[in-house]
């Protein structure tokens, strides 16, 4: 067997000079109302970034808009090019030890620059004590879409189409090679401009990991592999810490087509993986659980039946499962407006979701 490489991707931050990109967005916002909201940043806490300093004199700092485990995301304006961008920054080291995610997530973002799900990256790369990306400016995530709607939920046309987005973003990343191992709501998100309004973006490959070799061979899968992920979006599979493949993407799809049409996941409220586990198995285990499906008018069935049935070993068909799926929003298309924007607010997105 021949021995397999590390992921040396992640041994070595690109710098900026080689990764800097002058390409540019239209200025204009398509709509303001999912513009991302500047957080209030705990004095008591430091940040990584100074609030109106120049980030390596060339991004004024306007503000934070978000912040995790791992690193935080900034507002800031190009004074060059006089447009927004977003700067995620996380500490070279963590615990004394050199943090390696996002040099990984630099690696695969670049690698996947040109796809259409992935965000328009303007340079990387590492300060004395930061590793940053600097991106375009996107949307709040379809997570928070969800809770500011009208019944914190999505329509079943809304609902169809960003599925089909995230399955392409998934069959693009899958193609290089790379499993996701988080995917869910809150790492997704929508351009901002005219001509990227309705353009999913998949975010955060922070937790990426290799499933095939250079050579487009699966690698031998790990006997226990450790938990990565998020509890609620997680495949049966995760949580019996199996090595994780596409399959485990998908699955977390299916779960995130559930939340977004009913409102909530039967588990939101457990707080114990091994309950959470049991009311998946229930779900899916021994065939669909139609009593399970009540809160989305029995809608994803077919969906999740052909989720659940796919061999964890083999490439997923992308295409049944994005024809399953096209059943939610037909006839309108991917560029046809979505619940937040201004002809949708008016609607009565229960009554649509209930036919």
């Amino acid at each position: 067997m021949m021995k397999e490489k590390k992921q040396v991707e992640a041994e070595k931050t690109p710098s900026l000079a080689a990764t800097q990109s002058e390409r540019s967005e239209e200025k204009t916002f398509a709509n303001q109302d999912i513009l991302p909201k500047l957080k209030k940043i705990d004095c008591e806490e430091p940040s990584q970034l100074t609030i109106n300093d120049k980030f390596l004199k060339r991004w004024a700092v306007q503000g934070m808009i978000g912040k995790g485990g791992y690193g935080e995301i900034y507002l800031a304006v190009d004074v060059v090019r006089g447009e927004e961008v977003a700067i995620k920054v996380e500490p070279k080291k963590r615990k004394g030890k050199l943090a390696k995610r996002m040099i990984l997530e630099q690696h695969v973002l670049f690698k996947m620059q040109g796809k259409p799900h992935v965000p328009l990256i303007y340079g990387s790369g590492y300060t004395e004590k930061l590793n940053f990306i600097i991106m375009q400016i996107l949307s709040i995530n379809v997570g928070d879409m969800k809770k500011s709607s009208v019944n914190k939920r999505l329509s079943k046309c809304t609902t169809g189409r960003i599925i089909h987005q995230v399955l392409s973003a998934l069959r693009d990343l899958h193609e290089t090679g790379y499993v996701h191992r988080d995917v869910k709501p809150a790492n997704m998100c929508f351009g901002v401009y005219p001509q990227t309004c309705h353009t999913l973006i998949l975010l955060d490959f922070g937790l990426v990991r290799r499933y095939k070799t250079e050579t487009g061979e699966w690698r031998e899968p790990r006997l226990r592999a450790g938990f990565r992920g998020t509890t609620r979006y997680v495949s049966i599979r995760v949580h019996r810490r199996c090595e994780q493949a596409p399959y485990d993407d998908i699955a977390s799809v299916m779960y995130t087509s559930y939340e977004l049409l009913a409102g909530e996941l039967p588990w939101k409220h457990l707080e114990k993986s091994e309950e959470v586990l049991q009311l998946k198995e229930t779900m899916t285990e021994n065939g669909v659980n139609p009593e399970m499906f009540k809160g989305t008018n029995n809608l994803l069935v077919d969906f999740f039946k052909l989720c659940s049935e796919m061999d964890p070993a083999k490439e997923p068909c992308y295409d049944k499962l994005i024809e399953c799926i096209k059943v939610l929003y037909f006839p309108k298309t991917l560029t046809d407006s979505y619940d937040w924007e201004e002809d949708h607010k008016s609607e009565d997105l229960s009554e649509e979701n209930a036919k």
